[in-house]
């Protein structure tokens, strides 16, 4: 038996229910949800596009406050205590969206408790118990686990949207409750023999943590995916009401878009695979450069060729999550996981709060998304910039930096 075949039978039970978790956690049933809420609530209450839209800028906004001081409790408490209860918050944020619900204030205030409450459904905790029980197969674990995120991308817009537009989006939030309800107890008993995996506990580092966040490397590395998360985030929010109002009826617009979920499982399988072979900087340049490629050719040809668009698009969802989790594990101490991943995670949410935002008043200005479509790529051009460069100089400057950090012998 070869080592990563070891490494699956031995834990596979938390790949699986990291990957159930994902998938009903807050970064797949709330972001992935936005965007079919935006249009039945904006017309409700009367609210313009870019209003409407304020809801993913408070969410991820919210989020990122969050992110590091979650992650620091990941790493002193463990990955366990923080994901079972923050998804049971997740549920009652849902119900509480469609009950409480009168106003774009108490929209944006419920959304904001949302994000500040369930940001242990995160990702994060997930990924921890991945890069601590996987070596040989890491890239191939995450990618498994984070495909959740694409489960969620594929099949919450092709049923979501269609059952909203029948019953309504009060209903809607309530159904994404109940499937939170359902599946916990599956996740709970996976994870549970998952303790294992759990990283020994270890005194703070000597370095402070405001050191490891001014390196180089790690400024880079938050450049590049704050305008690559912007860019993406920012053009999937959108994408269902850009369809619509290109012309497909909601079910078809629906289904275009989980063309993006669906590509992102894949993608995240086969990104996983390479940077277990490849460079993991260059695989990350290639892969924002193909998905500038896939909005160009968007914003140029339109619906007619939405669904090559949705292919790449899911391609960079499908990867940015899994390329953090990657590049922390390999190039930073893991004794500062939680916190490392916590910092670009936050820069990441950063990003997509700014972009939906961005997309929103754009399309109202100009009437169309087009524009909004050209300046996502060229900023997927620019974050590419940043990794390649990255490639360059990551492995002095942050061996030497975990070389600081890293435990005493």
């Amino acid at each position: 038996m070869t080592p990563a075949v070891e490494e699956f039978a031995r834990g596979w039970r938390i790949v699986a229910g990291s990957l159930i978790g994902i998938a009903i956690g807050v970064s797949s049933l709330f972001f992935y949800s936005l965007g079919i809420f935006i249009k039945p609530i904006a017309e409700e209450f009367g609210w313009g596009r870019g209003a409407a839209s304020l809801g993913a800028l408070v969410g991820t906004a919210s989020a990122a406050l969050v992110a590091i001081p979650v992650g620091r409790l990941v790493d002193r408490i463990g990955s366990l205590r923080v994901a079972i209860p923050s998804l049971v918050l997740l549920a009652l944020s849902f119900v509480a969206l469609g009950a409480l619900t009168s106003n774009l204030l108490s929209f944006l205030v419920l959304t904001a408790i949302l994000s500040l409450l369930t940001a242990g459904s995160t990702p994060l905790p997930y990924t921890r118990l991945v890069v601590a029980g996987f070596h040989t197969s890491r890239g191939l674990a995450l990618g498994v686990i984070l495909a959740g995120t694409g489960i969620g991308a594929m099949l919450i817009p092709l049923l979501l949207a269609p059952f909203v537009a029948r019953h309504g989006w009060r209903a809607g939030y309530y159904a994404l409750a109940g499937v939170i309800a359902m599946l916990l107890p599956v996740v709970w008993w996976l994870i549970l023999s998952a303790k294992r995996f759990e990283p020994a506990e270890v005194p703070r580092p000597a370095i402070p943590f405001t050191e490891l966040i001014g390196s180089v490397a790690f400024r880079l590395l938050a450049a590049a995916f704050f305008l690559a998360s912007m860019a993406i985030l920012g053009t999937v929010v959108h994408f269902v009401p850009m369809l619509m109002d290109w012309g497909l009826p909601p079910f078809k617009a629906g289904a275009t878009a989980g063309l993006i979920g669906a590509t992102a499982i894949g993608g995240r399988l086969v990104v996983g695979a390479l940077l277990d072979r490849a460079p993991p900087l260059i695989v990350t340049t290639g892969v924002f450069l193909l998905v500038a490629g896939g909005l160009t050719a968007l914003a140029y040809g339109g619906a007619p060729i939405a669904g090559v668009a949705a292919i790449a698009i899911g391609l960079g969802i499908g990867a940015e999550v899994d390329l953090i989790a990657f590049l922390v594990g390999r190039y930073f101490t893991p004794r500062l996981y939680g916190q490392t991943y916590g910092a670009l995670y936050a820069v990441f949410l950063i990003g997509g709060a700014i972009g939906p935002g961005i997309s929103g008043y754009l399309q109202q200005a100009s009437g169309d998304y087009r524009w909004s479509l050209y300046g996502a790529a060229a900023l997927l051009g620019f974050a590419a910039g940043f990794t390649l460069l990255l490639t360059r100089i990551a492995r002095p400057v942050v061996s030497a930096l975990d070389a600081c950090l890293a435990p005493s012998s």
